[in-house]
């Protein structure tokens, strides 16, 4: 049941037998998981159920790395957290998420890649990942394309050579986690739902010891305290990691962060819109329908092009996929011949100073002119046509359309990118958030190899070519995240080298889990609902062997 923590008496403590900090995707699916395990669950929330800006702004911050999007915009603080905030049209109706498993890959240690590797392998998560897929209700576990293809929709590109592949995306609707799910667990009589409840300090005795309670505010100045044997961190890869870090009253270091390693590996997916690709003639044009958003088998999916696992080894990059976006004043401008060498050199020639330069640029513009003659009449023929009353408005059936490339990347495992507590607090006298996101020459020289080798493979096919607009050695200037916070309480085997163990345990604290992509030791390129989802599925499955022990 939802309760208002306002209205819970000064310096009460709730006791349950568990406590999950966050009401969003990971922390609703784990308390519905766990409804009929028979224990008393209290599930703290920072805002209502609906937004408001006091509590929003808690999220505020500094970024101090590469720009990033401002803190206090991409997380949602309200009962079923950021999913509010999936933002993709699907096929006839909704918004929602893109969801895709990590392959294999991966989850490996990787020689090239530093700080890689997952306690386990991905066939470990794949009963999870099941779970995960029905829970999101989308179609079958099946991300084959022969499975998806369809001669209506267009089928998958052919290559030659085996650098370059094709892999899909299925999309879910967002309300699901917040109004089916959320209406599942608050008509539990022994769930109690707490809204506007601000964890500010996670309790525990000393230097590995459990964690006896947790201190909670409102913002209208209520306190009080939550007890329970055991607990649970969903609140995302930043706001996770500063709880942990202001936990410092009895141990100064912070909770699980002995090694220093709490909020260090700050990972995001770069997203960059970046590129060009040329298909080679109109049939091919037409047939790019699978990597358009549609609905096959009653669900709604996206192809994209991807590089293969054995080039990624081969040639030592990361994990990459981009999809492709009709730009059709792009088209329009081809279609005219703009970018015709002919035109090109034409426009030269017409230019007084671009004439007067030199005298071997004045002979190279002739000669292309003179070249490529025909592209200048058919330009000149269309433009009539065009002016003569022929309809502006292009059509990707009838010419060949020009395609922007939107990249999504796997980032690199970096100490340096970190998430920091800044000196500025807020109103709870809490030590705000700095970000410091970083990138390698790995993430960048990724970004750019792959262009180069789909565009070799699409030209070895006859499927046309990219025009490549980055630099391996430079950060690109418009590159941006997928407001996925990832690896900033990192999975390991080794206390050392991780802040979680293989069950997402705090070390250091029997008691304390955290439920998240924050645990993500590497994060592929798919988006991380679905590998959260099954993180959490498993997580459950521990906790109910804890509950039965006692």
């Amino acid at each position: 049941m939802f309760l208002d923590a306002r209205s819970i008496g000064r310096n009460e403590t709730i006791e349950s037998d568990l406590c999950v900090v966050g009401a969003g995707v990971a922390g609703i699916v784990l308390v519905r998981e766990l409804a009929n395990a028979n224990v008393k669950i209290c599930l703290l929330e920072s805002g209502g159920t609906k937004p408001d800006k006091p509590t929003q702004a808690l999220y505020w911050g500094k970024n101090i790395g590469i720009p990033y999007y401002p803190l206090d915009t991409c997380r949602a603080r309200f009962f079923g957290g950021t999913s509010h905030y999936w933002h993709i049209p699907l096929p006839q109706k909704g918004l929602g998420v893109r969801l895709r498993p990590m392959d294999p890959i991966d989850f490996e240690e990787r020689d090239w890649v530093p700080h890689s590797g997952w306690p386990f392998g991905k066939a470990h998560l794949e009963p999870y990942y099941k779970r995960a897929q029905e829970v999101c209700r989308i179609g079958p576990y099946n991300y084959d394309p022969e499975y998806w293809q369809d001669p209506t929709h267009g089928m998958s590109f052919t290559f030659k050579g085996d650098r370059i592949g094709t892999t899909i995306f299925q999309f879910a609707e967002r309300n699901h986690f917040y109004e089916q799910y959320g209406d599942e667990i608050c008509h539990k009589d022994h769930i109690h739902i707490l809204l506007h409840a601000n964890v500010v300090n996670i309790e525990t005795p000393g230097i590995d010891q459990p964690v006896t309670r947790l201190e909670v505010k409102c913002l209208e100045g209520n306190r009080f305290f939550v007890g329970a044997k055991w607990f649970v961190l969903a609140t995302g890869g930043i706001e996770t990691p500063r709880l942990l870090l202001l936990a410092n009253k009895t141990n100064p270091n912070g909770l699980g962060n002995e090694n220093d390693l709490v909020g260090r590996f700050f990972m995001e997916h770069p997203h960059l819109w970046s590129g060009r690709y040329i298909p080679s003639n109109l049939t091919v044009s037409n047939a790019t329908g699978l990597y358009h958003m549609h609905r096959a088998k009653g669900t709604a999916i996206l192809a994209k092009l991807a590089l293969t696992e054995k080039v990624v080894r081969k040639e030592k990059l990361l994990d990459w996929c981009t999809s492709i976006h009709a730009d059709y004043l792009l088209s329009y401008q081809r279609y005219l011949l703009k970018d015709s060498p002919g035109i090109v050199a034409l426009r030269a020639l017409r230019n007084k100073k671009d004439r007067l330069n030199s005298h071997n640029s004045l002979i190279q513009n002739v000669g292309n002119a003179i070249h490529n003659w025909d592209d200048i009449v058919k330009a000149i023929f269309r433009r009539v046509k065009v002016k003569g009353g022929f309809k502006r408005k292009f059509k990707r059936s009838q010419h060949i359309a020009v395609y922007r490339l939107n990249h999504m990347v796997e980032q690199a495992p970096n100490p340096d990118s970190r998430v920091l507590l800044g000196e500025e607090c807020d109103p709870f006298g809490q030590r705000r958030i700095q970000l410091d996101w970083q990138l390698t020459e790995l993430d960048t020289r990724t970004i750019t190899r792959a262009q180069e080798i789909v565009s070799e493979e699409l030209q070895k096919a006859g499927l046309g070519h990219l025009q490549i607009e980055t630099d391996a050695h430079t950060i690109p200037p418009k590159i941006h995240g997928g407001y996925h916070h990832m690896g900033t309480t990192r999975m390991h085997a080794d206390s050392k080298k991780g802040v979680v163990n293989p069950d997402c345990q705090v070390y250091g604290v029997p008691n304390l889990f955290i439920a998240g992509a924050s645990v993500f030791p590497t994060v592929g390129f798919a988006n991380p609902v679905l590998t959260t989802l099954a993180l959490v599925f498993r997580l459950a499955d521990h906790l109910r062997t804890l509950f039965k022990d006692g």
